[in-house]
């Protein structure tokens, strides 16, 4: 933590506080939450009704209240205020079931260390504690969206929580706190996920002095559909503007999973065929019969080994396909990922499409036919496409 004036210390939390108030309003747009109130008071019946606070309460669909406080360092005593206000706060209004302490994501790993230490005394019973748990800003969003969505169907929960989480990371990257903490190093600012926002842009490689404005957008109807109607590989479109006028434009593509492999890629036998090589008469011959049988088994042995030999010189095409949508059927350009999003719910992970190409090609990553895909049908689609998975690479 930087050495801060009690001035420049004010202004920290402030801006700490701006931060959190952003996340929530997310929270709210995603109706994940239906009310905050902010700069929360109460007191007991006899004494002063303004004596006890928070800094938020919010407001869940099922009328579930949870107290969100926030600080900026690691102090008992101002650990110990928080907890004296929540513990009264609880007992003056019982139908706040949760109170969560968050600090910013942009904290050094020692600080981090010390509330993580608090949070396990008191998971582990060895902390009387009024407060229930102590997470990074990350956590704290996936804390509200788990609850929010707890009685969804873990089919219609993945791709909601898959949506939300390609606008949340636009809504980061066009942060104007980020951008200026960015720029100036400045360590009062506080912003939002701003360790998403400095790994994001180390990615894309920009000079900092140079970049005035950043937009992000992840909004379907500006990405548009493939000239197949298909969803493109793009989830999100990121517009660098720079000091002199120009723009640079980032695709980005995003997984937002736990899981150790995921689906990729769905097409028919002929549209592997024409992007790989579509003179390739024995390659869609194969593939077609792949479409056909659905699975390794009834394909045969003999057609894996052909299938392998006629797939093994479009194997770096394939995944730049499969992964960034290159040999498909575009409006434009920008419908291409040439960057690839991971986040597993406590990080994210970004690489080049060039790099995550390289990953998949690894030898460790091996799969059917050679590629570095599991290759199937999807439920009820036997015989219509080719389904295919991969391993996630962080």
């Amino acid at each position: 933590m930087p050495q801060f004036s009690n001035s420049d210390k004010q202004e920290h939390g402030k801006n700490a506080k701006s931060a959190l108030e952003s996340i929530l309003l997310e929270c709210k747009n995603y109706a994940y939450i239906k009310e905050i109130i902010k700069d929360y008071r109460c007191g007991y019946a006899e004494y002063d009704n303004a004596q006890f606070y928070c800094n938020f309460v919010i407001v869940f669909q099922d009328d579930t209240k949870w107290i969100v406080n926030i600080t900026t360092s690691f102090r008992s005593d101002r650990l110990k205020g928080n907890q004296w206000d929540t513990y009264n706060i609880k007992e003056i209004d019982p139908s706040i079931s949760k109170s969560v302490l968050v600090y910013p994501d942009d904290l050094s790993q020692d600080d981090k260390d010390d509330f993580l230490l608090y949070k396990f005394k008191i998971i582990n019973k060895k902390h009387f504690s009024a407060i229930d748990d102590i997470v990074g800003q990350q956590e704290l969003f996936e804390l509200i969206e788990n609850y929010a969505n707890k009685n969804l169907s873990v089919g219609v929960k993945k791709d909601l929580q898959g949506n939300n989480f390609e606008s949340y990371i636009s809504t980061v990257l066009s942060n104007e706190k980020n951008l200026e903490k960015w720029k100036t190093s400045n360590p009062k600012l506080v912003g939002i996920h701003y360790d998403f926002f400095e790994k994001i842009l180390f990615c894309f490689n920009l000079d900092k002095t140079t970049v005035s404005k950043i937009n992000a957008t992840s909004d379907k109807k500006v990405i548009g559909n493939l000239k197949t109607s298909g969803s493109p590989k793009t989830d999100i479109i990121v517009t660098v503007i720079l000091e002199n006028g120009t723009e640079k434009h980032f695709t980005i593509s995003c997984k937002k999973t736990n899981a150790k492999s995921v689906s990729v890629h769905q097409y028919t036998s002929d549209a592997f065929a024409d992007v790989l090589d579509s003179e390739n008469e024995k390659l869609r011959t194969l593939l077609q019969k792949f479409q056909e049988n659905g699975n390794l088994r009834d394909f045969g042995d003999e057609n894996s080994i052909a299938l392998r030999d006629e797939l093994k010189p479009h194997l770096e095409k394939l995944v730049r396909w499969v992964i960034g949508g290159y040999g498909g059927k575009v409006q434009n350009q920008l419908q291409l990922a040439d960057y690839i999003l991971i986040s597993d719910e406590k990080d994210i992970f970004i690489h080049t499409l060039e790099e995550y190409t390289q990953m998949l090609l690894k030898p460790e990553n091996v799969s059917h036919f050679g590629t570095p895909f599991q290759w199937t049908f999807a439920s009820g689609r036997k015989g219509k496409d080719i389904q295919l998975k991969c391993k996630i690479q962080k």
